[in-house]
């Protein structure tokens, strides 16, 4: 296939789509600080990892805080139409994000004066619960929905240490308990729990710990592979523990997996495999009258800027995302004023996803693709190739394995209709 008309195949960012994107944001993500109370070996800004600004106990000034949500709530005012509301989550990330209360409680506050212009907020936060006793009344009555890091039991946990090298675990307990408590309908609805995978945890114990004990399905996910220093390889790979592999030697893998649900594995892949690849799910009722088959796309699956988050880091920068390096800001907060072109942040995209173009023109997923570029990390040479290229091959070899599996276990594709939302 020539390059010409692999290209017509894909679409590019303009000007136009970050705007709309920045019209209907969905989530407003603040790096409250850059500071942490916690140690964690494996943390995305700890010593396995690069590409990210240095940490130096820095706070978010809320002028900038305040500066950008000033630009954003502009824009939704002048596109404003009169009778419609939308969510928007307002997310506090750090570092440890307790650790800057005073901003966090103004950002609200300030929020909350500002004239209704069709968005309605709702707060979101990620925790390491170190501090929770001491903030939980506030944090209940703005109903922030918490996201508590716990990787399980004391063991599991032994990666999470302070800065002296104790294991966090006795004081997170007591304090998560202590919510639990204190404010058991709040807890039942609004909090959540994330466990990294290790090689001093396992999904079994870590998710019958967090469940026997809290009564929640934590997300376990694996150690971020993306971004490793040369000379920390090998002790991440000692670290490292894959997710599947680790079910597979629980005591009664079935057992757990229909339990989890969603969260394992395999049927997080049968479910992407039924939304994506069966050609019968419908995101609006205008698709219903849409040739799917001649819509053109975004090479890879890479988000297009802002449409699903803008991510403010603790010194300024607008960044589409938090999981991605910092050097791929598209915008700078001053001190007062919001440095934001949609050409740019537009054609800088568009450089970065265009070098996939060739391989995404014969992939078998190049209308279903999930891979972030942002996450491959020779993305910045010339010869850098999709982790995720996906011959034809390759594509019946799956299909065949989602079909088996269902085969075997009909009932998830019920549950699959039934219990999982899809999140555009």
């Amino acid at each position: 296939m020539k390059e010409e008309k692999a290209n017509d195949k894909f679409q590019l960012v303009d000007a136009n789509q970050i705007e709309y994107n920045l019209i209907h944001l969905k989530q407003l993500v603040f790096e409250v600080t850059d500071a942490c109370n916690l140690k964690c070996k494996y943390c995305g800004y700890a010593d396995f990892y690069q590409g990210y600004d240095e940490r130096i106990n820095k706070m978010l000034p809320f002028k900038k805080a305040q500066l950008i949500i000033d630009y954003l709530h502009d824009l939704w005012r002048k596109n404003y139409v009169k009778g419609t509301s939308f969510p928007i989550s307002i997310s506090f990330y750090g570092g440890e994000p307790l650790l800057n209360v005073p901003l966090i409680k103004q950002i609200i506050s300030y929020l909350e004066s500002l004239d209704f212009v069709g968005k309605k907020f709702f707060y979101n936060m990620t925790t390491n619960a170190m501090l929770l006793d001491k903030y939980m009344d506030f944090i209940v009555e703005k109903e922030i929905r918490l996201l508590i890091s716990l990787d399980g039991d004391e063991e599991g946990q032994s990666y999470r240490i302070d800065h002296v090298g104790r294991n966090s675990f006795s004081r997170v307990i007591h304090n998560i308990k202590l919510l639990q408590e204190k404010y058991p309908d709040y807890f039942d609805k609004l909090v959540q729990f994330n466990a990294v995978l290790h090689n001093r945890n396992s999904v079994e114990a870590t998710y019958r710990f967090i469940k026997d004990n809290f009564n929640k399905s934590p997300r376990i996910a694996p150690l971020n592979n993306s971004g490793i220093k040369d000379d920390k390889k090998k002790e991440f790979i000692n670290t490292y523990k894959n997710v599947s592999e680790s079910l597979k030697q629980a005591h009664n893998c079935e057992a757990l997996e229909a339990e989890m649900f969603i969260s394992a594995p395999d049927i997080h892949q049968l479910a992407n495999y039924i939304f994506f690849e069966t050609n019968n799910v419908y995101n609006t009722y205008n698709e219903l009258f849409l040739d799917k088959s001649k819509l053109t796309v975004f090479p890879t699956g890479t988000c297009t800027p802002f449409s699903k988050k803008m991510f403010i880091t603790v010194n300024g920068k607008i960044i589409p995302c938090e999981r991605i390096d910092h050097d791929f800001a598209v915008g700078f907060i001053h001190d007062e004023y919001v440095d934001l072109n949609y050409e740019y942040v537009a054609d800088r995209h568009n450089h970065f996803i265009q070098k996939y173009n060739k391989q995404c023109s014969v992939c078998a997923l190049y209308k279903n693709c999930m891979q972030c570029v942002y996450q491959i990390d020779d993305i910045r040479t010339d010869g850098t190739k999709c982790l995720s290229f996906c011959p034809m091959k390759s594509w019946n070899h799956n299909a065949t394995k989602q079909l088996t599996y269902l085969r075997k276990h009909p009932e998830a594709y019920q549950r699959i209709l039934n219990e999982v939302s899809i999140r555009s």
